[in-house]
């Protein structure tokens, strides 16, 4: 198959999801930095009963919200998330899902199950990596800086 095949036919539930931590209650934002600074994750999913989402909070809430004031580290993060952000499903289409994610401007989509449940999120590395499973003997070949190739042999 082709690219465009791909994104057309792959589902979002067979992309890489992990690239966030599930937060319940109400932590302090040191809290749940320190969460994702563990698990390496660029987002924390905030979570509420029965595994449902509630908000969103990420790198980019971090750098606008929280690195000019550094007392917004001893708040609950439910004061800084992104409430009810934008969701994708399972079964919606890669194609689907980087169409969005250009549209809005977004790094990180929770992926919600038929009932509403977080099932992952997908992160702007999710989508680099199924594209560049697409062309690995080009992405993994390359050098890196292709103008920087000598053009002619050196040393004797």
């Amino acid at each position: 198959m082709n690219l465009v095949e791909d994104l057309r036919d792959e589902r979002i539930s067979h992309l890489d999801l992990s690239g966030s931590v599930q937060v319940s209650g109400d932590p302090a934002v040191a809290e749940v930095l320190a969460a994702m600074r563990e698990a390496r994750a660029s987002a924390a999913l905030i979570v509420g009963d029965e595994g449902r989402l509630e908000g969103i909070f990420t790198e980019r809430d971090v750098l606008l919200k929280v690195a000019d004031a550094p007392a917004r580290l001893n708040v609950p993060v439910r004061e800084l998330m992104t409430p009810d952000p934008q969701t994708v499903s399972p079964d919606d289409t890669a194609g689907h899902a980087l169409h969005f994610m250009r549209a809005g401007h977004y790094r990180n989509v929770p992926v919600l199950d038929a009932d509403g449940r977080v099932v992952g999120n997908l992160s702007q590395h999710g989508i680099i990596r199924f594209l560049t499973d697409h062309f690995p003997r080009e992405v993994y070949n390359l050098p890196p800086d292709p103008e920087l190739i000598p053009r002619t042999r050196e040393g004797a």
